[in-house]
């Protein structure tokens, strides 16, 4: 993972100038291979159209509002990986759809403000052992 950016997810000021600058394009693979997900996966639950991805492949970085997104998708992913216990358990978590999300899966929420709000409700509850 040499591409990816060290992301500690505590508003540090680094992770404030990875965004700012634009995220490496690389980093939608890595994550896409570390949670076993599918690239198209990744950019749907960021709300990043395919066709962008290939025009910023040439850039070598996503805008910073690519950016944001996909950080607060990878936020959500590791949350879950820490409360689950593995890469595999987080994803498969995320793809099941949830009856506190209406019926959807949680990655398939994260497109829009409100469903990553909800999709981090619903986080917080599992980790303070609350069941939904």
């Amino acid at each position: 993972m040499k591409t990816m950016p060290v992301l500690r997810f505590d508003g540090s000021p680094d992770d404030v100038a990875s965004v700012r600058e634009g995220l490496p394009v690389e980093l939608v693979a890595e994550v896409a291979r570390h949670y076993g997900l599918g690239q198209v996966e990744v950019l749907e639950a960021a709300g990043i159209p395919r066709s962008s991805l290939h025009r910023y492949k040439a850039l070598g970085r996503l805008s910073r509002e690519q950016s944001n997104r996909l950080y607060k998708v990878i936020y959500l992913l590791r949350r879950a990986e820490t409360l689950f216990g593995s890469p595999h358990l987080a994803a498969a978590w995320m793809k099941g759809p949830k009856v506190f999300l209406h019926g959807s899966s949680p990655l398939a929420y994260l497109d829009t403000e409100p469903g990553f709000q909800a999709v981090e409700h619903l986080l917080g509850r599992l980790e303070d052992g609350l069941v939904t």
